[in-house]
């Protein structure tokens, strides 16, 4: 069976403080202990792109918060992952991913962005060369997948409004429970699949055909957490 790489597992390559050893093992061990994925945030992007659908349908437009992507003629129902995934021709790596958003422009182009439920901070902007490899790769999908040419791409970071003055409010509080504001902040990312994309699916190509896992980043964090693992249950 070829090797499938999701968009998430191959922005991991993009780090300089990648680790080639964490990389075999998260393509061959199913499945990982101790992994987990809160499932609050997964709910909040799923209404995120609700929301966003649904102003559009009454509006026939984005919301403000979103305008600076411009015009959009229609979105797109992201698809889900087992069909958004393209077999790399050079690698015979399959890539796939689920975009939280797709809008077709009023040029006939397309815009993918990814919600993040957090505040944009300086640490978040030490990720965005991740971030930047999975959008380029869902965009590396999508022009393959006739949703081209993607000509914009951004991160919308959705954070929580919670400062005490909010909170006091007395229309954020009824019956039900109590309602939580998000505030956007749109941060574009540079467009570049054919750039970037080959590039990282002939590292994990590299990585996956190995049978034995390589050596790992000296300075790997969760290489240091599985060696005091292993010491400890031995």
């Amino acid at each position: 069976m070829g090797l499938t790489v999701s968009a998430t597992e191959l922005s991991r390559y993009a780090y300089d403080q990648f680790c080639a050893r964490c990389a075999w093992v998260r393509l061959h061990v199913r499945a990982l202990p101790y992994q987990s994925f809160p499932g609050i945030f997964s709910t909040i992007d799923r209404y995120n792109k609700l929301i966003v659908h649904g102003y559009f349908d009454r509006s026939g437009s984005l919301p403000t918060w979103l305008g600076e992507l411009g015009e959009v003629e229609s979105y797109i129902p992201p698809p889900h992952w087992s069909r958004f995934k393209v077999v790399d021709e050079d690698t015979g790596v399959t890539l796939r991913g689920e975009a939280d958003g797709i809008f077709k422009m009023a040029d006939g182009s397309y815009a993918i962005v990814d919600y993040k439920t957090a505040r944009f901070t300086a640490g978040q902007a030490g990720l965005i060369t991740g971030y930047e490899a999975q959008l380029n790769a869902y965009a590396y999908i999508g022009q393959r997948l006739q949703l081209a040419p993607v000509t914009k791409l951004a991160l919308v970071y959705m954070e929580p409004v919670t400062d005490e003055r909010t909170a006091r409010k007395p229309q954020v509080v009824d019956d039900a429970g109590f309602s939580m504001a998000l505030a956007a902040t749109v941060v574009p990312v540079q467009v570049r699949p054919d750039d970037l994309i080959p590039r990282l699916l002939r590292e994990a190509s590299k990585i996956g055909r190995m049978d034995s896992p390589p050596a790992g980043s000296r300075d790997c964090k969760d290489c240091q957490a599985v060696a005091s693992l292993v010491r400890a249950v031995s």
